[in-house]
């Protein structure tokens, strides 16, 4: 009788899963054998057909996983370090309903006195496609180029100056009050949408 191999066993939870087209190109760059990473690695292999929940300020990360949780017992959460965001996946990927109910939450979170006045929470759609964001904003000197929302700052014209001068080309930014403060939403340009969309209808 040949000696039970465990490397042998997949996990409960992927058998039978299929790997997303996303993973298969991320196995193939990194020359990868994903049926043998469900058996022997299979935390590679959760990491690999993840996909991004939310992108959070570190202080952040464990709060936002307590509430994938929430609505999402059985899904496994990987936090991917980063500056000045971290971003969390999650395996399984979260369901419509889940993601709507993780939204109410995370709406919740942000208003509750402990967490912050300034904490924020938003659905981002751009050109590189859908986030979702649970955040702080980034101090004005602390900003090093980044889409996102910049503040706050010392009144509406103050928010309304801040951009001249500081922008590539490739950025835009629009003043935008948020619980009494006034902040910048630097987003992607006109430009960058249209270059994404050609490239987009390029490759289609």
């Amino acid at each position: 009788m040949t000696p039970h191999d465990p490397s042998d066993v997949v996990p409960e939870d992927l058998r039978g899963h299929l790997p997303s087209r996303t993973a298969r190109e991320r196995a193939d760059a990194a020359g990868l054998d994903l049926d043998r990473l469900k058996r022997e690695r299979p935390d590679e292999y959760r990491i690999l057909n993840a996909e991004e929940l939310v992108r959070v300020s570190p202080d952040l990360a464990d709060a936002a996983a307590d509430l994938a949780w929430q609505v999402a017992g059985g899904a496994r959460i990987f936090r991917v370090p980063g500056t000045p965001a971290e971003r969390l996946l999650a395996f399984p990927p979260l369901d419509a309903a889940a993601l709507a109910a993780f939204d109410d939450l995370a709406a919740d979170l942000v208003a509750r006195p402990d967490v912050g006045d300034l904490a924020y929470y938003r659905t981002v759609r751009d050109p590189h496609g859908e986030r979702r964001e649970l955040m702080h904003p980034i101090a004005p000197d602390a900003w090093a180029g980044e889409v996102a929302l910049v503040g706050p700052f010392d009144g509406e014209e103050a928010a309304k100056a801040w951009p001249a001068g500081r922008l590539p080309t490739d950025l835009m930014a629009d003043p935008l009050p948020y619980r009494g403060r006034w902040y910048c939403d630097v987003f992607d340009a006109e430009e960058a949408w249209l270059d994404a969309r050609a490239s987009g209808e390029d490759g289609g």
